[in-house]
């Protein structure tokens, strides 16, 4: 009896175990430029997952936000965010 409960024991904890390894990894990257009348910025950011359970995977959202700017210092423009993953 007391052999099968240590057998039960350790798959559970060998079961857990693998079950649970999930590691990542991230970078990002930023850029701005400017000129007459204008502000670009665009931030990337890609992360890399390793999971027991899905194998790989990564995801990588890029932000381009621009402004046109007036005569009189004020702006006016937006913000366009993609992503994708696999």
């Amino acid at each position: 009896m007391f052999k099968a409960f240590r057998n039960l024991a350790f798959a559970a904890i060998l079961a857990l175990g693998l079950t649970g390894c999930v590691g990542a990894a991230g970078v990002s990257t930023w850029e701005y430029q400017s000129g007459q009348g204008y502000e670009t910025e665009r931030v990337y950011d890609g992360r890399i997952q390793a999971d027991t359970s899905q194998g790989f995977t990564r995801e990588a959202c890029t932000t381009v936000s621009r402004r046109q700017i007036g005569p009189s210092g004020g702006g006016a423009g937006g913000d366009v965010t993609a992503c994708a993953s696999n």
